[in-house]
């Protein structure tokens, strides 16, 4: 269940001496931590590429949250769709009304690859929502979550495998797609079958991936 994107060098494209013309048509925004930036249905259609921090981009139906995705810098994506985006760190993000991009596209190439990026993991967890909801239970995919955090992002130590998602119970809620409660839960018996740790700034430990994928088929 990835949520992430792999790093793009569009920031460092757009720094260059030939590219100025271009970056200065960006407005720099800053926004502060937990704020609701985009909603279905803004007036402005607008394109972002964020500079720093994290983004999260997400659809909410009724009382649950579906996390899309997480953006970070040098991801781009637009105001103007179905989904919600919300700050998770301090950010400063560069806008541009998405008429300008499009006059762009065919003499800056360096835009159609983070593009394409963003609209294929997209998708792939669109359908890996759908998988999971239909298939797996809530404790299944909390747990495939956090291997799929071990295996691309774990830190090995001697303990076993530390994990630095950085989210609240609400926002791993939002990427299981179920509700605080019961992620809560959840990880509250994990903790006390010894399978996960809680460290602390949102750090976990795990002593070992295998009882821990074992641990949701039980």
């Amino acid at each position: 269940m990835p949520t992430s994107l792999p790093s793009t060098d569009l920031l460092t494209d757009l720094a260059s001496p030939e590219n100025h013309r271009f970056k200065a048509e960006f407005t720099e925004k800053n926004y502060p931590k937990d704020t609701f930036i985009f909603a279905p249905g803004h007036e402005e259609d607008l394109v972002f590429i964020v500079k720093s921090g994290r983004v999260q981009i997400y659809l909410a139906v009724d009382d649950k949250e579906f996390s899309l995705i997480i953006l970070g810098p040098g991801d781009i994506y637009t105001s103007h769709t179905r989904a919600h985006v919300k700050s998770l760190d301090d950010i400063v993000l560069l806008v541009i009304a998405t008429e300008r991009i499009y006059a762009h596209m065919t003499t800056y190439p360096a835009l159609t690859l983070p593009i394409i990026n963003v609209l294929g993991k997209l998708l792939k967890q669109s359908f890996s929502i759908i998988n999971n909801l239909v298939f797996k239970d809530v404790c299944q995919r909390l747990t495939l979550f956090l291997l799929q955090e071990a295996c691309h992002n774990g830190i090995s130590c001697k303990e076993g495998t530390i994990i630095k998602p950085g989210l609240t119970t609400t926002q791993f809620a939002a990427i299981v797609g179920s509700s605080r409660q019961t992620v809560s839960k959840i990880l509250n018996t994990m903790f006390q079958a010894g399978v996960l740790y809680r460290k602390k700034n949102g750090t976990y430990l795990i002593p070992d991936l295998t009882l821990l994928q074992v641990y949701a088929l039980k």
